[in-house]
């Protein structure tokens, strides 16, 4: 865990072109990026304040993920993940549909119980997650959803984003600067950044990103599965979150 700072891009040597510095947001900024985001998701926020005091926060626990997401994204990592789903290089392989054994319907049943099963494989396909083989064997392809393609779940997403981020500056905030329990957040910026050149940050963020996010949640599923098979009590669970995403300014 370490302290937020932001990691400014080194700029070329000789270079005479006079550096842009990092634009100061400030409070009316981002209260009007997200008046902008809730008028374009169709959201009244002339009652914001009272909507949030108005909050139970039982049922706004309940409510906080997009229905099927987490859970799919739970099956995907199982598929990926547990030996008896890999082939022997360690990829994931076709699977039957159903029957004893390493079935998809049991793989289903095992991660994803509170949904139904045709549900689950229509929302599979239709993301292009899984294909189902001329012999009736599922296929997967991708570790990840691609949550914008769909725009319900692409908006719970950024919510989840935007929340996560916040609970990282309150603790932060909360913590002092040298304290061990820092959350990690570190920013990459550079302020002459050629507009033609995005396309191909893209690509890279998200291969790198990708390799990233894969490698880490490999790890926190072993550590959650040592600490389940542990004899020592375990402590109380917790939600983490670890997001990487890239934004471009074209307003400066």
């Amino acid at each position: 865990m370490q302290t937020s700072q932001f990691k400014r891009s080194s700029r070329r040597a000789g270079s005479s072109t006079k550096s842009r510095s990092l634009r100061e947001v400030s409070v009316d900024d981002v209260i009007k990026g997200l008046l902008d985001l809730f008028a374009h998701l169709g959201i009244d926020a002339s009652r914001l304040a009272a909507r949030v005091v108005d909050l139970d926060p039982v049922s706004l626990a309940s409510q906080r993920l997009y229905p099927h997401a987490s859970a799919i994204g739970e099956l995907l990592t199982a598929w990926h993940q547990e030996s008896k789903y890999l082939d022997e290089f360690g990829s994931p392989a076709p699977i039957k549909m159903r029957g004893s054994g390493n079935s998809f319907r049991r793989l289903a049943a095992k991660t994803v119980p509170d949904m139904k099963f045709e549900t689950l494989l229509s929302e599979l396909q239709r993301s292009g997650a899984v294909t189902i083989d001329a012999d009736g064997r599922a296929r997967v392809h991708m570790r990840s959803l691609p949550v914008y393609e769909d725009k319900q779940l692409a908006v719970q997403h950024t919510l989840a984003s935007l929340d996560s981020f916040v609970k990282t500056l309150r603790h932060n905030l909360n913590s002092a600067a040298s304290n061990s329990d820092q959350l990690f957040h570190r920013v990459a910026w550079n302020g002459e950044f050629d507009s033609s050149e995005v396309p191909a940050l893209k690509i890279r963020v998200k291969r790198h990103g990708q390799n990233f996010l894969e490698s880490c949640d490999n790890w926190m599923t072993r550590r959650a599965k040592s600490a389940v098979s542990a004899s020592r009590k375990r402590k109380k669970p917790v939600q983490v979150f670890i997001g990487i995403y890239l934004a471009v300014d074209e307003n400066q």
